[in-house]
């Protein structure tokens, strides 16, 4: 959480950061607000930031109504090859937000992609 805060407001900090498994070890709960406060920061830096997560709750802490945050759902074929598609905020997916289906759920439910089909 320290090192998420530093990388996202320091001066010095590089215009572009990647943290992989950014919710590693932290509360649900925390890394939803972590992840509220940190994309603030980073879109008030003008910075861009690459993060991988396995915690739906996340999602949930995601503005994706800002063109600027993108979420892409990494899947892959039943070859075994990558696939990376991006989520866009469309009326389907604000007409399930409205009936009270945050991201994380729609994530875990299979919605955006990004989850096997086991």
């Amino acid at each position: 959480m320290l090192f998420a805060a530093v990388a996202a407001t320091h001066p010095d900090a590089p215009s572009v950061l990647a943290i992989d498994n950014f919710d590693a070890a932290l509360n649900p709960r925390l890394v939803r607000a972590l992840m509220q406060t940190v994309s603030e920061w980073i879109l008030a830096g003008n910075r861009q930031l690459l993060l991988t997560c396995h915690n739906p709750l996340v999602l949930d802490g995601l503005p994706l109504q800002d063109d600027r945050v993108r979420l892409f759902a990494v899947d892959r074929t039943a070859k075994g090859f990558t696939t990376v598609r991006r989520v866009i905020v469309d009326d389907a997916l604000l007409a399930k937000a409205r009936e009270g289906w945050p991201l994380s759920r729609l994530w875990v439910s299979g919605h955006l992609g990004g989850v096997p089909d086991v």
